[in-house]
């Protein structure tokens, strides 16, 4: 919960170029992951990525390009629902199955895996009073 009680979706960087980012949601707020620098989660502004002397050709190459411009949307409606959408052509996956379209209903007993492209992983929860690593 946030510091007002309210529910928070977070959404941590677990490995790839995005490990140990993260992006808070509150209800009604949505939030896109992709390599655009419009991102709100992006692979081509990723601290670990600039940290490389090679940076500038690891972007036009795989794993780093297996991630759209625009590869996955996340909105949280309100507190017992959370929609993710694949908005690209490379597939995203949640938990292990290839979504389309998925509502999440139960973010606040479980925690779920997302990977997006080759790489990248992430776990999106609810804060509600959980340690989130």
């Amino acid at each position: 919960m946030g510091s007002n009680g309210e529910p928070l979706v977070v959404i941590r960087g677990m490995r790839g170029y995005l490990e140990g980012e993260r992006f808070v949601l509150r209800v009604g707020e949505a939030m896109v992951i992709g390599r655009s620098r419009k991102a709100d989660l992006s692979t081509r502004n990723a601290e670990r990525l600039h940290g490389r002397a090679d940076w500038k050709q690891l972007i036009h190459q795989p794993p780093f390009n297996t991630v759209s411009r625009r590869h996955v949307r996340i909105h949280f409606l309100h507190p017992g629902l959370v929609e993710i959408k694949d908005i690209s052509s490379n597939g995203t996956f949640l938990d292990g199955n290839r979504i389309d379209c998925v509502a999440v209903t139960d973010l606040a007993e479980n925690n779920h895996v997302l990977a997006v492209g080759a790489q990248e992983r992430f776990e999106i929860a609810m804060l509600n009073g959980r340690t989130i690593n």
